[in-house]
């Protein structure tokens, strides 16, 4: 079986999001403009790191379409330029994967005794050079606030994802990968909107006003980029492998019974209270009895 990193992440925080989505293929309707955004600011930012700012903003209207939106995301990444600068860390070339990006896929079902075969899979968002030593950059976008004391920045804390990846490197290198790096960018939102008035206004003007009219006060409330330092350990990256493992064989070993006995992903796996606090997400309805799953119109099943 493959496990990704980012889907050992999501079995972490919800077993039964994990089974909903991964084992009986159910996934969000991509109808809401956050989810989109989210994988196109992705690849924007993949450009900018080979190509620089400047080029890599021409993509923008071509990517983005509506030109208030194009507008928002240049907001947004200068406002990432004006704080981090635009200097791109040297690129590191491993095993010739062109650009700052880098697959991981490794093969681990030595780690369950060849019971079945196991892979680690993901993808790393940006690997670089921090003089002659590997450190690797994982970016998110969200629509929540992201300052240090916004429940987002605690839930980030405590999230693996980077770990994992560390120890993906490490583990190809043959050579510890101990530093990295959260970029997290807040999306353009209905707070910053509602300050300008569309109507009438051209786009690049929209631009400007957003690069030059917020006060102090208001962009401290609205801060849309936040940079985070983050150093991982040798007993991290172990601790990791062991957890990675042990959700690996529990997920291999309820499948391969028979479907009753994967009813317990269906039981509350988590404080109620604490999901609708930490993870609220479009299968509320279901979790609470108030809809089956077939009557849920922000979702659909590609396949199982």
């Amino acid at each position: 079986m493959k496990l990704s990193i980012s889907s050992y992440n999501k079995y972490q925080m919800c077993k039964r999001l994990y089974w909903l989505e991964k084992v009986e293929g159910w996934s969000e309707k991509r109808t809401k403009p956050w989810l989109e955004f989210g994988s196109n600011f992705g690849e924007l930012m993949a450009f900018i790191d080979v190509e620089g700012i400047d080029k890599a903003l021409e993509r923008v209207p071509e990517m983005f379409g509506n030109p208030f939106k194009a507008a928002e995301v240049e907001y947004l990444v200068r406002k990432w330029e004006l704080e981090y600068g635009d200097q791109p860390e040297p690129v590191l070339n491993i095993d010739d994967q062109a650009g700052n990006e880098y697959e991981i896929d490794i093969d681990l079902s030595h780690m369950v005794e060849d019971r079945f075969e196991l892979k680690m899979t993901g993808f790393i968002d940006k690997v670089w050079d921090d003089n002659d030593t590997p450190a690797i950059t994982e970016r998110k976008t969200t629509k929540d606030l992201i300052n240090t004391t916004s429940t987002y920045w605690k839930r980030l804390l405590f999230d693996p994802q980077i770990v994992g990846y560390s120890f993906g490197l490490s583990y190809i290198l043959d050579s510890p990968v101990e530093k990295g790096t959260y970029e997290v960018f807040r999306k353009p939102n209905k707070d910053i909107d509602k300050l300008f008035d569309h109507e009438g206004m051209v786009a690049s003007d929209y631009r400007d006003k957003l690069l030059t009219g917020l006060n102090e006060p208001l962009k401290r409330k609205a801060r849309m980029v936040t940079r985070k330092p983050y150093l991982i350990t040798k007993q991290m990256r172990n601790d990791f492998l062991h957890e990675f493992v042990s959700v690996a064989t529990d997920i291999h070993d309820r499948i391969g019974r028979s479907d009753k006995l994967a009813e317990p992903f269906m039981e509350f796996t988590r404080d109620k209270d604490a999901c609708d606090k930490f993870l609220p997400c479009v299968y509320k309805p279901f979790c609470s009895r108030e809809s089956t799953l077939e009557n849920m119109y922000q979702i659909e099943q590609k396949q199982r």
